[in-house]
């Protein structure tokens, strides 16, 4: 019988996996210098938890069932409830919450370029700050990561707000905001017809449509669409403008406003989001969101605690991964090791250990023969895991208390004495 993994679900070997490793690496080594903090979290929790508001969309796509003891349970399709969850139990944690974590997550959906059923996934946080500045943080934050992946200029950040949205609708005389907001948040999977036709679908006339249309197609450079807005926002919406007025300043002291956009179309899941909203999008339009996130200042006080304002991003392996190999700049698929130490026979398996465990104790990623091969075999294993340099542990060099140093990419051997292998070596 022959067995395959799931649709959707992925086998990596040691060269895949290694690739991926020195990704999370590069992300991860990106939000420490920020002061994010590492967390880790269960990879299944209660359904009730995404129940409470992470919309119907996702609750029908999850790899929910009744464990033994009669729950009802979830392989997480994302973190974010789960931290929530945390920080409503928590009471006694200093503010500002700065959580990052990679991890696999679980989404029963379509599979298709870029979207997978198992998928590794990085979350960003910021939770108990609601300044301007924790904004302009997550998304330098941002920013910063897709220049670490070599990729910052084939995508651009669209940011937006989905108040200033709110308003502008509120004063075109559009009574349900969330309707049409829906839509909105649909439409770029839609034609022109079909974006005016479902707005109308919803009780617009073709006018209000059409303005709809005019405000949603705003889009460009922060400081040339921000005097846009200026005249068509009023009312409450002015604090908004402001702060993203505020918002152009930061970004521009980052050195990341270059890469930022507004983009009035950008509203993102209205279950979660309540203000700042933000995605990162293929220049090229080739694939789906690369990542996105927002500001979600009421999602904590659902759990039981109290409220604590929240800002932070998701970025999944699987996008990230076709846009690096489409770019050119996915990591070589292929194994290092630092050293092989070989043994001609067996007779010298005792100096052949103490020299690996003394280049191990370097911290050194080391390997010997296990299988008893001759020196060709040997050579040929050394090469295919590649191994920068080969000690050849053989009894006439030992007599002199010496061993053989090969460079693996030069060719070139070395004799050397027993008491300077680590040292050469390293």
């Amino acid at each position: 019988m022959k067995f395959e993994s799931l649709k959707g679900f992925r086998d990596f070997l040691p060269e895949e996996m290694a690739a991926r490793r020195e990704i999370f690496d590069r992300v991860e080594n990106v939000v420490r210098k920020f002061g994010f903090r590492e967390i880790d979290l269960p990879s299944m929790e209660k359904m009730e938890l995404f129940e409470v508001k992470s919309g119907e969309e996702l609750v029908d796509q999850t790899y929910s069932f009744e464990d033994k003891g009669e729950r009802k349970v979830t392989l997480i399709p994302e973190q974010t409830p789960s931290r929530a969850r945390v920080l409503a139990s928590e009471k006694s944690l200093n503010q500002p919450v700065k959580w990052y974590s990679t991890s696999k997550r679980w989404r029963y959906e379509q599979t298709q370029k870029g979207r997978l059923r198992e998928f590794y996934q990085t979350d960003v946080d910021i939770f108990g700050a609601d300044s301007v500045e924790a904004d302009a943080e997550i998304i330098a934050v941002l920013v910063e990561t897709m220049r670490e992946l070599d990729v910052e200029d084939a995508v651009e950040v669209l940011i937006n707000d989905r108040n200033l949205v709110e308003e502008v609708l509120g004063k075109e005389g559009i009574q349900d905001k969330r309707e049409v907001m829906e839509v909105i948040d649909d439409r770029e999977k839609m034609s022109r017809k079909e974006f005016l036709g479902e707005l109308e679908d919803i009780g617009l006339d073709r006018g209000k449509a059409e303005s709809v249309e005019e405000i949603v197609c705003i889009s460009g450079p922060l400081s040339e669409k921000l005097r846009e807005l200026e005249r068509l926002v009023s009312g409450d919406a002015e604090e908004e403008l402001e702060r993203m007025k505020e918002l152009k300043g930061l970004l521009e002291g980052y050195g990341v406003l270059g890469t930022v956009k507004l983009d009035m179309s950008i509203v993102r899941g209205l279950d979660y989001y309540t203000g700042l909203v933000f995605e990162v999008f293929d220049k090229k339009g080739e694939l789906r969101a690369i990542c996105g996130g927002g500001r979600y200042d009421e999602l904590v006080e659902l759990f039981g605690g109290e409220e604590v304002p929240a800002v932070g991003f998701a970025i999944g392996d699987a996008v990230i991964e076709e846009l690096m190999r489409r770019e050119g700049v996915w990591p070589e698929e292929k194994l290092k090791t630092d050293v092989y130490v070989l043994p001609v026979s067996k007779s010298v398996r005792t100096e052949t250990t103490e020299i690996v465990n003394d280049l191990r104790d370097e911290d050194l990623v080391v390997e010997t023969d296990l299988k008893d091969r001759n020196v060709s075999a040997q050579l040929n294993y050394a090469n295919s895991i590649g191994a920068e340099k080969v000690i050849i542990v053989g009894e006439r060099d030992l007599e002199e208390g010496k061993v053989t140093v090969k460079d693996m990419e030069s060719g070139e051997e070395k004799l050397i004495s027993l008491e300077e292998v680590v040292e050469k070596v390293k």
